[in-house]
């Protein structure tokens, strides 16, 4: 039996992306889908049975399709559902949608499925925030860190800590209710151990931020370095193709060129830029401004200088703090001892870079399960951070147990707005403008 649903609309949307192919899903959610597939196929499918159907719309076929109904509240949004997959032709997909919305649905917004799976408490905020990661991830860590998340592990620790911290309030509020008979729940003490435990849980949290936001966005590196230093060369390589324009003439690039490859596991947006130099050149020196900003934005930045050249006065000066020095055409000149040289023409160094890089990838930014990778993850954190710490200073100052609740009530809300547990409109649509039309 179906749990009625009287107020809410009934929506549809294709959840496959436009374009022909072989097959196409089309989802209609809300209490008419039923009955909306049994004027369309003639029949009521039992519960999650892939059914086979024809579809028609008085007396057209609409297509040869399968099936499957599901019932509230065990389907993925929470509400009565139907998938049906069609043959994938967008044509046939446009027709049977007009004809749902015939028979009395609308047009899904964006996120809209995947929003009420939030409200019926299917998911919570942090996994709809997977679900949008994960379809667009383009690597292998991308993909395990949504993963992940959706699977609750970011969810489960943020609950971990609220649930501590429900722990002591629960406790400091009983100790107030019989204030006059002097029971005491939980010690200061106690109270004040936990609340360092939540702290260190807390910052421990806010700081897998930088990797997980770097994890789900990717990276940026800058090549840097004078004219004909191999900049352009080196990006055509690690590319594989001739993206940049390489001459023997100083200057040739002048605008910045970028192409996104993968490298440990995370995509990486290499860019090379203009040579560094005073030419008088305005167009150039625009170029060079370009380049300095570039680098000063990015994530990775490799100096190249020319080994028969050696590093110049004017390179000292625009080497960047943790740029990576690499010495170009070995080939024709050694690299200092110790130093790192690649020649590209020879095809030396380039593997050993590519491992190099890789390996920085994977340390520094490649992220862990359970972090954090959204700006509004990270200000709930910070937000209960912050209330964890006044709560700890009002303990420690011998304040009275009613300061330290409402400090303590304002680090659990924070926690509870992360995961959605409390959540406002606001947010919605913060997050749901963000998906795709049919999830």
């Amino acid at each position: 039996m179906t749990t009625e649903q009287p107020d809410l609309d009934t929506i549809v949307a294709p959840a496959t992306p436009l374009g022909r192919g072989a097959l196409a899903i089309v989802r209609i959610d809300g209490p008419r889908s039923a009955a909306i597939l049994q004027t369309l196929g003639g029949v009521s499918p039992e519960i999650r049975h892939a059914t086979h159907i024809h579809l028609q719309m008085r007396g057209e076929v609409l297509d040869d399709c399968v099936a499957v109904r599901y019932a509230a509240p065990h389907s993925f949004t929470g509400n009565d559902l139907v998938e049906l997959t069609l043959h994938g032709s967008p044509l046939l997909v446009q027709r049977v949608i007009a004809a749902v919305v015939e028979l009395g649905a609308r047009i899904a917004q964006p996120g809209e499925f995947t929003e009420r799976a939030v409200l019926n408490g299917k998911l919570d905020l942090v996994q709809a925030e997977s679900i949008a990661d994960l379809i667009n991830s383009r690597t292998t860590l991308q993909a395990k860190l949504s993963l992940g998340n959706l699977d609750g592990v970011l969810s489960r620790r943020a609950m971990s800590i609220r649930d501590t911290l429900l722990h002591v309030i629960s406790r400091l509020e009983a100790a107030l209710d019989f204030s006059e008979e002097g029971y005491e729940f939980i010690t200061r003490e106690d109270a004040r151990a936990r609340i360092v435990d939540a702290i260190a849980e807390t910052r421990a949290m806010g700081e897998t931020y930088r990797r997980g936001r770097a994890t789900t966005s990717g990276l940026k590196a800058v090549i840097l370095g004078r004219p004909n230093a191999g900049k352009s060369t080196l990006l055509n390589r690690l590319v594989g193709s001739e993206r940049a324009i390489v001459t023997a003439i100083p200057g040739t690039t002048r605008d910045i060129v970028s192409e996104t490859i993968e490298i440990g596991g995370l995509p990486v947006t290499i860019a090379d830029t203009a040579g560094l130099r005073s030419s008088g050149d305005v167009v150039e020196e625009i170029g060079v401004a370009r380049a300095r900003e570039a680098a000063g934005q990015a994530d990775i930045v490799l100096y190249l200088v020319d080994a028969s050249e050696g590093v110049s006065a004017e390179d000292e000066m625009a080497l960047f703090p943790n740029a990576i020095l690499i010495y170009t055409k070995i080939d024709r000149a050694p690299a200092p001892k110790g130093a790192f040289g690649i020649s590209v023409t020879a095809e030396l160094g380039i593997e050993q870079l590519l491992a190099r890089l890789d390996a920085l990838v994977r340390d520094e930014f490649a992220a862990p399960e359970g972090s954090l990778v959204n700006e509004r993850q990270l200000r709930a954190v910070v937000e209960c951070s912050e209330a964890l710490q006044a709560a700890l200073a009002a303990i420690e100052g011998g304040l009275d147990e009613q300061i330290i609740v409402v400090d303590l009530n304002r680090a659990a809300s924070a926690l509870a707005l992360l995961t959605g547990a409390i959540t406002t409109g606001d947010v919605f649509t913060e997050i749901f403008s963000k998906f795709c039309i049919g999830k």
